[in-house]
């Protein structure tokens, strides 16, 4: 190859690698230069290291709590109130304890306690009548919900346009049809079927599912019980859903995540985010690509699954839903934080295991059907020390498969490590140290990076 090839495809593969590059050179090369040194005295720089990192850590949350307090953020950590968020009837497990409609608070922050997980969905009387009528084949008047609604309608009250007993029988029948239409065509959005009918209703537009969001993250019912029930008993994967309110606490938390983003490299943080009103924050990788190469590749329908620098635990969060077990492994304070948080938000179980793989005996005890070692493995080659535990994990990983994800080859953040593969020779040594026979190029994601299914 000419010297004007090589040129060519070193410049490529920067181009490929930009997200990793930082803006200065000079601040990456010194910041090495000081970790290098510090790991020739490990009684002194690992520790070093670490109280630095928690340092780093509590000056951000300083600075977001000033930011927050000050609410001198800017724009672009405003919530759009007219977003549509698909979402799984499933992720709304808890009502609101105070309703909101979405023509009334649309947007709104309220603090309070009406986010306290108290009163679940699916005990509502209308969800066990639908459930009753539509999947156990009993009529209306044998459900606690009819007999309910009729007798304050007796009483004179005019609910959903019911005057009367027979009103309201229809009513209970137009349910019926509705759930008979949302299992034969599918669900729909309000948006969708006024344009199916050739109008627009800009009042009918938002009536949708509305939700409100507590501190936590929490996607609470608020209005729209009778489709919210058809859908959750239909095992509809998607409906679209209206946020009428946030908890300040919950508003809080989105604005620290999108300080944080304006801190990384182009205002973007590393990995995007899966909870529905996180969606906006822009990320580098939206692990589209890989999650759809691997879970087409993974041979396990189940069991333990093993993330490896685990970052704000995406691929945790997606397996999770696929049935697996999952181990979150990440031990940066930063990324520990919100790691903990977004699975609270969503309500997830995988395992956090806030320390670094390589220090970390208890998952040398555990076997796992599935291990996800992406673009972290590069990290264990800068140092000597690093190395050798490096080779001591592999050779004491218990896995029937890893999913590996190798850096790219000229990466400056791999200048004057101990070792450099380029992704075949990291395969193969791999294999070689590992209790690994085989491997598979399976794809290649979005920036370059090769994926391999080592087995």
């Amino acid at each position: 190859m000419s010297v004007h090839m090589e040129e060519k495809s070193m410049d490529l593969l920067r181009s490929r690698s930009e997200p990793y590059k930082a803006k200065k050179l000079w601040w990456v090369r010194t910041k090495e230069i000081f970790r290098l040194k510090l790991n020739q005295f490990p009684l002194v720089g690992v520790p070093a290291i670490r109280v630095m990192r928690a340092i780093k850590w509590l000056l951000l949350k300083c600075k977001w709590e000033f930011v927050t307090l000050t609410r001198t953020c800017g724009g672009k950590d405003c919530v759009d109130i007219n977003k549509v968020c698909w979402v799984s009837p499933q992720m709304i497990t808890y009502c609101s304890l105070q309703e909101f409609n979405v023509f009334d608070f649309k947007g709104r922050v309220l603090s309070g306690n009406w986010d306290f997980l108290q009163n679940k969905f699916e005990d509502l009387d209308i969800f066990v009548a639908l459930k009753q009528v539509c999947i156990e084949g009993k009529s209306w008047p044998e459900t606690i919900f009819y007999q309910r609604i009729r007798d304050r309608i007796s009483r004179g009250e005019i609910l959903w346009n019911c005057n009367d007993e027979h009103d309201f029988n229809q009513r209970c029948r137009d349910l019926e049809i509705l759930y008979e239409k949302i299992r034969d065509e599918g669900y729909k959005s309000q948006r969708d079927i006024l344009q199916s009918l050739g109008v627009y209703d800009p009042l009918k537009v938002e009536e949708e599912i509305t939700v409100s969001i507590g501190r936590d993250g929490d996607l609470l019912f608020s209005d729209g019980a009778h489709r919210l029930s058809i859908a959750k008993l239909l095992d509809i994967q998607k409906v679209p859903i209206k946020i009428a309110v946030r908890h300040p606490k919950w508003v809080n938390f989105r604005r620290e995540l999108y300080l944080y983003a304006k801190d990384q490299k182009d205002g973007k943080i590393y990995q995007a985010l899966t909870h529905p009103d996180l969606l906006d924050i822009p990320a580098f990788h939206n692990c589209d690509d890989r999650y759809t190469m691997i879970s087409k590749n993974v041979s396990a329908n189940g069991g333990r699954l093993l993330d490896i620098g685990a970052n704000l635990g995406y691929f945790c969060h997606r397996f999770e839903d696929e049935g697996f077990d999952c181990y979150a492994v990440e031990d940066y304070p930063t990324n520990l934080y919100f790691l903990k948080k977004l699975k609270r938000a969503e309500n997830k179980k995988f395992n956090i295991i806030g320390q670094s793989i390589l220090e970390c005996s208890q998952i040398r005890n555990i076997h796992f059907s599935v291990t996800l070692a992406l673009n972290i493995f590069h990290h264990f080659l800068k140092t000597k020390e690093s190395y050798q535990k490096f080779i001591d994990l592999l050779e004491n990983l218990r896995t029937e498969e890893l999913f590996f994800e190798p850096h790219l080859t000229g990466e400056v953040q791999m200048k004057d490590a101990y070792r450099d593969y380029t992704p075949d020779e990291f395969v193969k040594f791999i294999l070689q140290v590992s209790r690994l026979e085989n491997a598979e190029f399976i794809g290649e994601a979005k920036d370059g990076r090769k994926l391999y299914k080592l087995y």
